[in-house]
């Protein structure tokens, strides 16, 4: 071992030490907690929340989602029942690269349904992700779809989407989703928002940034 190796590794050995000293020394005798810092054990914690609380806290408050820009009924493709639910649009947001959409999909029933993979996505289920939902530029009549790219081979089930993954369950809580388009026309103020086994959620708001 040369020199510069044997200081560098008593220099090392040095720093934990003094590392573990600081971390287990004795605190000073003189010196108590005040009032106003001390720490409340176990359920006493007035701050503590219950499961019910913590959930109607993150799923219930505004999340930017309490502005409802255009709502639709319908059922989520299924091959087996029925599942009614409701679509809320609640941010469409656009500029010169891309249009961002934000919309809701809320359970009708009592119930929390599991969604099959190709409810959303008829062709490609495997990838996971929502990529058959659409909005339609009315000024420019285009229908446009979410962005989609491919990483490595392009198999039947490959590829990444600009869109939310797919919801594996339903309920009436709503599940937040979105999913990032092409850019629309400098002069669109409206468009249309097309989610399989929904009517189009027609004439929402466009907010530019």
């Amino acid at each position: 071992m040369n020199r510069t190796t044997r200081i560098g590794g008593l220099a090392a050995l040095a720093l934990v030490v003094a590392l573990v000293a600081g971390c287990t020394g004795e605190d000073d005798p003189n010196t108590s907690p005040s009032s106003g810092t001390s720490a409340t054990q176990g359920g006493d914690d007035p701050t503590a929340m219950t499961r019910e609380e913590l959930q109607d806290a993150v799923f219930e408050g505004d999340l930017g989602t309490s502005t409802v820009l255009g709502s639709v009924e319908g059922a989520v493709p299924d091959p087996a029942k029925t599942l009614p639910a409701r679509i809320d649009v609640t941010s469409v947001t656009a500029d010169e690269v891309s249009t961002v959409v934000r919309f809701t999909l809320a359970n009708l029933e009592d119930t929390d349904p599991l969604v099959q993979l190709s409810a959303f996505n008829e062709f490609r289920p495997l990838a996971g992700d929502i990529r058959d939902v659409a909005i339609v530029d009315t000024t420019a009549s285009l229908r446009l779809r979410p962005y989609v790219g491919y990483q490595g081979e392009v198999g039947q089930d490959a590829g990444i989407c600009t869109c939310s993954d797919a919801p594996l369950q339903m309920s009436r809580v709503g599940q937040f989703l979105s999913a990032t388009f092409p850019p629309l026309d400098p002069s669109t103020t409206e468009i249309s928002v097309e989610i399989p086994g929904f009517p189009a959620v027609e004439n929402v708001a466009v907010t530019r940034r």
